[in-house]
């Protein structure tokens, strides 16, 4: 850091991106830090797991090899729909992975987030980071272009990094697919499986690869992407998420 640098965060120190308070890390301050640590804590009110261990309301694949250390899938927290986040005004983890989408803010956060639980899981796993592929589940052309990047992949990368592991871009969207967020149950599962294709090139066969998305609402997505890869010969399979949606047949 140049010392004109370190005066300019003396006289202007960086500022928490959701409330304004002092930055402590990556966009966050302290306090927003353990609001969203709290919010990991909650559980389903069906099953009264926690996000990484719920399969309600899923459609997870379940023919494949999609575990590591005996979990399916590994999520790091809940997300609250926009229209019942009224219900409760303080949470932060809404407002972060939107911030995410729009503008690629705390993707070094959530990056770091997971690579720590997934170092975790391949640790009681006996597996080597090293030897998985990281990828990620495509954005739709239409909110791509008009962001500029894909959030999922942003977050792809930077955990492959922490994990020292090759990063890829293994799967494209058809450009006249819909957005998943404005389809139903059934709708999403047809949508993922119709628009969503394999790059067949940049896959090797026998390949590990963990795959990265923000939002784990039906499953259905990250289930085609899983798919694909078990179909073209992955050796194994593991999806790893920001947030698993908690819709109002979950609450």
């Amino acid at each position: 850091m140049s010392l004109k640098d370190a005066l300019l965060g003396l006289l202007f120190p960086p500022v928490c991106l959701l409330c304004g308070e002092r930055e402590e890390k990556d966009g966050l301050c302290a306090s927003c830090r353990k609001k969203f640590a709290r919010e990991t804590f909650l559980r389903c009110p069906v099953c009264h797991e926690t996000a990484d261990r719920c399969l309600c309301g899923t459609d997870l694949l379940r023919g494949a090899n999609t575990e590591l250390a005996g979990r399916r899938f590994l999520a790091l927290t809940w997300y609250v729909p926009v229209k019942n986040a009224a219900e409760e005004p303080d949470r932060v983890t809404e407002k972060m992975i939107l911030m995410l989408k729009d503008r690629a803010s705390f993707a070094d956060f959530f990056a770091g987030e997971l690579a720590r639980e997934l170092n975790r899981l391949f640790e009681q796993a006996g597996e080597d980071p090293r030897e998985w592929t990281v990828s990620f589940c495509p954005r739709s052309a239409e909110r791509f272009m008009k962001t500029g990047f894909d959030q999922s992949e942003e977050i792809a990368r930077r955990v492959s990094k922490k994990l020292g592991c090759p990063a890829e871009n293994l799967f494209v969207r058809v450009t006249e697919s819909e957005e998943q967020k404005n389809l139903g149950g059934s709708e999403r599962k047809a949508n993922a499986r119709d628009s969503i294709l394999l790059r067949k090139s940049r896959f090797r066969r026998g390949s590990k690869v963990l795959l990265i998305d923000d939002i784990l609402t039906t499953g259905a997505t990250v289930s085609s992407c899983a798919g694909l890869l078990v179909e073209a010969g992955a050796s194994k399979v593991f999806p790893a998420v920001l947030s698993r949606a908690l819709t109002k047949e979950k609450r």
